[in-house]
């Protein structure tokens, strides 16, 4: 689907913290039109309008053919009806993270929006963040590399016992998917295809919603990554490391350094509303013919969701294989 003279539209579904960054996301691009935000709960209906905002419902929006992408902003249970009755009304995909709660729950997505011959995105903005260096055949060159993976940010834990963040079957988990998956998600862009996790520890605040989680991931190409993800220490930290043969990488807060072919490697942290914008910028090049989507692609998301899954499902100290 081509994009209309009024630029690309772009239709959020929920109007939460993920959907109000992607409104100013979309806000911020010219030509790329906000064509209304869906939303069912009430007060979020109304702070929609409150901020100016055209809300309508669902159907209308997947009948409008101004609508050329539906940005999904839902809670990951939520969903898979309106995934899918995007793509059946011929819309391309942004999915908010983290972009399925299993792998088969995510190739189906896949399957459905290649049938569909419509593009499928996922805002995992960091890999925007990453050096043009990093961002094709780093898993070749970090095969055997030894990593690590430090998150840390302080929540409460009746931040994870309310609404639909306790509940495994909407929310997936706990801090390992809302805090840790954009970090995690770049160790897979640059180690590539998980094979097998272990779940070393684990804290809950409710059934299913971790709020503390160690372990350890293996890679095809000989990579290992040891991960912990937190919100119970007072600190707000991110940090990946990863240490090569030869080359070295960490991104930290956002900013990368490292060491590649002998010559130092620096990229500064950039905004993440910034970032959000290059997923949109990436899609609505593509639907005015420039290339298809590559960084934002939704396909790059299988390591982490089958890490994700791995972790989440497997007993404390056991080994489980994944596929990405």
């Amino acid at each position: 689907m081509a994009a209309d003279t009024h630029g690309v539209g772009i239709t959020v579904v929920g109007f939460g913290n993920a959907g109000r960054q992607h409104v100013a996301a979309v806000q911020a691009l010219h030509g790329v039109r906000l064509a209304g935000v869906v939303e069912t709960d009430p007060a979020a209906a109304r702070r929609a309008r409150e901020a100016g905002l055209p809300v309508r419902p669902l159907g209308e929006a997947l009948a409008d053919p101004g609508v050329d992408a539906v940005a999904v902003c839902l809670p990951p249970g939520g969903r898979p009806p309106v995934v899918a009755d995007a793509v059946a009304a011929g819309k391309h995909l942004v999915v908010e993270k983290l972009p399925a709660r299993s792998p088969a729950e995510l190739d189906g997505i896949l399957a459905a929006a290649d049938r569909a011959d419509l593009f499928s995105t996922v805002m995992f903005q960091h890999r925007f963040a990453l050096p043009d260096q990093l961002r094709t055949k780093a898993p070749e060159r970090f095969a055997d590399a030894v990593g690590s993976l430090l998150i840390s940010r302080p929540r409460s834990d009746d931040h994870y016992r309310e609404g639909w963040r306790a509940e495994p079957e909407a929310a997936v988990g706990g801090v390992s998917v809302h805090l840790g998956a954009h970090y995690l998600d770049l160790a897979c862009q640059l180690l590539g295809e998980p094979v097998a996790v272990t779940c070393l520890s684990r804290t809950d605040a409710a059934a299913g919603i971790d709020t503390e989680l160690s372990g350890h991931i293996a890679f095809r190409s000989g990579a290992r990554l040891t991960v912990t993800v937190t919100c119970r220490a007072a600190a707000r930290f991110e940090q990946l490391t990863v240490l090569g043969r030869q080359d070295w990488v960490e991104v930290r807060a956002g900013a990368t350094t490292g060491e590649l072919d002998g010559r130092p490697l620096t990229a500064p942290a950039r905004p993440a509303a910034e970032l959000r914008q290059d997923v949109y910028r990436e899609l609505a090049g593509a639907l005015r013919g420039g290339p298809a989507p590559d960084l934002s692609r939704l396909d790059r998301s299988t390591g982490v969701v089958a890490v994700l899954d791995g972790l989440l499902h497997s007993r404390v100290g056991t080994t489980r294989r994944v596929a990405a």
